[in-house]
């Protein structure tokens, strides 16, 4: 019997069925926060949801489903904290000013929701296919945005040319990804001065020497 095919544009936006089983919802949360999609077991997942595999294919599709919808609930979640400030408000002219606002936005999003903050890092040690494959569902590529923001600061002369700009935005990935293991503590304003920090030592290292 041939498989159905399924629409995977219909889990992204208000009609998300992730949205309306919460128990899922954690249970997808708890295992992708901590596994990558590959290791992610759907068997562990649905018997910690009490969810049938005939419920959960006829809504989700398949694993890639269930990851789609998550990741399309961390994109709304992003809206409220930095996405706006790539997408519009994005200064050209000041690399390292905006960065440090971008971090900012980011470390927030972390406070809001830690768990949230690490299954969105986790997308981005998987491979570049599965990347594209997921960036492909959304409207607003931030990553893309993202690299262009960089490739334009490397052609300006605001980062030092001896640094290729794919160098440059994998090093911004790694700091933002792991700015929680530079604190000793959940104090907001700890963070927030541990992230300025951070971007004071990538600005020091990397910004073109007068």
């Amino acid at each position: 019997m041939k498989k159905r095919s399924f629409d995977y544009k219909a889990l992204i936006g208000e009609g998300n069925p992730l949205l309306r089983y919460p128990e899922l919802k954690e249970a997808a949360i708890d295992e992708f926060a901590v596994k990558r999609y590959d290791d992610a077991s759907l068997n562990d997942i649905l018997k910690k949801a009490g969810m049938s595999k005939g419920s959960f294919y006829h809504h989700f599709g398949d694993k890639f489903g269930l990851y789609l919808a998550m990741m399309d609930i961390i994109a709304q979640k992003k809206l409220s904290f930095f996405y706006p400030l790539m997408n519009e408000n994005l200064d050209t002219s000041d690399f390292f000013g905006t960065l440090k606002a971008i971090m900012k936005a980011t470390t927030e999003f972390m406070l809001h929701d830690e768990r949230l903050h690490h299954l969105s890092n986790r997308l981005m040690e998987e491979n570049d296919a599965f990347r594209n494959r997921m960036y492909s569902f959304f409207a607003f590529d931030y990553y893309q945005s993202f690299n262009q923001w960089v490739y334009h600061a490397v052609q300006s002369g605001q980062v030092d040319s001896r640094y290729p700009p794919d160098f440059v935005v994998k090093l911004i990935e790694v700091m933002f990804a792991n700015i929680h293991k530079l604190v000793s503590s959940g104090d907001p304003e700890h963070l927030l001065e541990t992230a300025t920090q951070v971007i004071d030592v990538i600005q020091d290292g990397i910004s073109r020497k007068h």
